[in-house]
């Protein structure tokens, strides 16, 4: 196969939950780009319409990730209308909570239920179909703070507000240590799971404050935050056929960040 080639999506089917976000948004375009039919499994059809308006080849299909009987659901669906799943990315998330000794029991629990198990109950509830088909590609979406702490010195001086909270970093690494175990798990049946972490990513809100952006900038070795397009070349990488020998790997998409 040319090497050009085996980075193709051309005739695959992908799901990209919560692919409306704002890296999901380039997780879609990127995989759509690549020649792939995209699934945005989230809840908003709305708001997926405002995002992918007149996009060839990116459909919504509801999804509640928090609701099994929903995952299950837009899986059957998917299979139902396109024949098979090839490609499965993990992007949705949610959490509540923010501050280590502020934090209650009730946002623990619900944090974890959105950064941990609804990952699982999506790879447990597509595997089924890419071991039918002997193929798929899993690609979860940790984070830099799954492998490094936050430096507390950059949340400082009024920049509080956004402070990374524990709950996701400790969700992530776990994420992490998912993907590996679902990697040797799933690669008798040809199925590749891995992760990409990416890093200093801050949403468009939180880029208003420019004092707490210049500190997350200035500690990264690249001397920047990322923008969404960094991350397009390597989820097409782990979702296309260059990356067949690759398996429970974590990329680092963080312009240095962990590093050091």
């Amino acid at each position: 196969m040319n090497v050009l080639d085996s980075f193709s999506l051309k005739g695959k089917i992908a799901i990209v939950t919560g692919g409306y976000g704002y890296l999901g948004q380039a997780f879609v375009e990127a995989l759509q780009e690549a020649g792939a039919v995209v699934l945005v499994a989230a809840r908003d059809q709305k708001k997926f319409e405002s995002v992918f308006a007149g996009k060839q080849n990116v459909f919504f299909q509801y999804l509640d990730i928090s609701d099994t009987e929903s995952i299950k659901q837009c899986f059957a669906a998917v299979k139902d209308t396109y024949g098979k799943i090839d490609i499965l990315v993990n992007n949705a998330m949610y959490l509540s909570g923010q501050f280590p000794e502020k934090i209650t029991d009730k946002e623990l629990a619900y944090s974890f239920d959105g950064l941990i198990s609804s990952v699982y109950k999506c790879i447990r509830e597509v595997l089924p179909y890419m071991r039918e088909q002997q193929y798929g590609k899993i690609v979860n979406i940790a984070s830099m703070y799954g492998v490094v702490v936050p430096d507390f010195k950059v949340y400082t001086d009024g920049c509080e507000p956004n402070f990374n909270p524990p709950q996701y970093g400790a969700a992530k690494a776990a994420v992490i240590q998912l993907t590996r175990f679902f990697a040797e798990y799933a690669i008798g049946d040809h199925i590749n799971v891995n992760a990409i972490s990416p890093g200093p990513f801050p949403s468009t809100s939180v880029q208003k404050n420019q004092e707490f952006i210049k500190r997350l900038a200035a500690k990264n070795p690249s001397k920047r935050i990322g923008v969404p397009e960094d991350l397009k070349g390597t989820i097409v990488f782990l979702s296309s056929e260059a990356s067949r020998y690759v398996v429970g790997q974590n990329i680092q998409v963080d312009g240095g960040w962990t590093i050091w």
